[in-house]
């Protein structure tokens, strides 16, 4: 009798093995053991097949869920940095209106006097206590040495004027271009004079020497220009007295004064001169 070959022993051993498998389940089908044989095939199927690609799917998804977060994050940042910069600019013209309806205010008191109203063009970085540029020239009849106000008081003199601008030199300035006159209400009603001859750095305030060095100057007294010499008038504010330095004879030697709150930014002005313009 012939044997089989090596080949022919494995495909008769697994068609044997297919045969069983399949009489098993055609009998698992026909007794109440078929619901362990579908459960085990299920199970089979859903760890093998169905989880593995139910967590593809859901990793795909919650990707694609913290992009759409990550967007919105993003678009809501963006509106809040707007939001920001709406509300910066809007508190920015609020605060130039309220300066320009101050400055017309003053104006109507300066009815007597030459005043033109001008906007500040630049002022230096560096130097930005020194000078500023203001958009006001020889075409509005502005001259040297004439005062410049805020809505608060004085801030500076006109030191060089071309055709369109001027240039502004300070009162916080190093170098000030004339001393200016100033007078003093007193609590008795009378009046002391002075001259504003610099500005301390150290202190934040004017210098100011007094033409009467027994008079009883006290701290919180306003002093405006007195329009002895300058091309101004009198009675514009220039500061509050801040302290008041006296000798050994209890002699009033030296006066500060703080200047106007707002002159370190502005961004309007009054050029105000003795006389009205023509």
């Amino acid at each position: 009798m012939k044997r089989f070959t090596k080949l022919q022993r494995i495909l008769l051993i697994g068609n044997i093995v297919l045969l069983v498998f399949g009489l098993t389940m055609m009998g698992l089908r026909q007794n109440p053991l078929s619901n362990m044989g579908y459960s085990a095939w299920t199970y089979i199927k859903y760890g093998l097949i169905d989880y593995p690609l139910t967590s593809i799917g859901n990793a795909f998804s919650d990707l694609a869920n913290l992009w759409h977060v990550y967007e919105d994050n993003q678009y809501l940042n963006e509106e809040l940095s707007q939001q920001r910069s709406y509300k910066t600019l809007y508190e920015e013209e609020r605060n130039r209106n309220a300066e320009l309806e101050e400055l017309l205010e003053m104006k109507g008191a300066l009815k007597d006097a030459k005043n033109v109203s001008a906007t500040v063009l630049s002022r230096d970085v560096s130097g930005w206590d020194q000078t500023v540029t203001i958009s006001a020239g020889s075409k509005q009849e502005i001259e040297p040495n004439m005062i410049v106000c805020t809505s608060k008081g004085a801030v500076g003199l006109i030191e060089e004027v071309q055709t369109a601008t001027s240039t502004v030199r300070l009162l916080t300035s190093d170098d000030l271009i004339n001393d200016i006159a100033v007078n003093i209400a007193l609590d008795d009603g009378t009046n002391v004079e002075g001259v504003l001859e610099s500005y301390d750095t150290e202190r934040k305030a004017y210098r100011v020497s007094l033409f009467d060095n027994e008079a009883t100057v006290t701290q919180g007294q306003e002093v405006s220009t007195s329009g002895r010499g300058g091309n101004y008038p009198s009675g514009i504010y220039l500061g509050q007295v801040q302290s008041v330095e006296t000798n050994d004879d209890a002699i009033i030697s030296t006066i500060y004064v703080k200047p106007v709150s707002n002159i370190g930014s502005f961004n309007y002005v009054f050029v105000i001169g003795s006389g009205k313009v023509s």
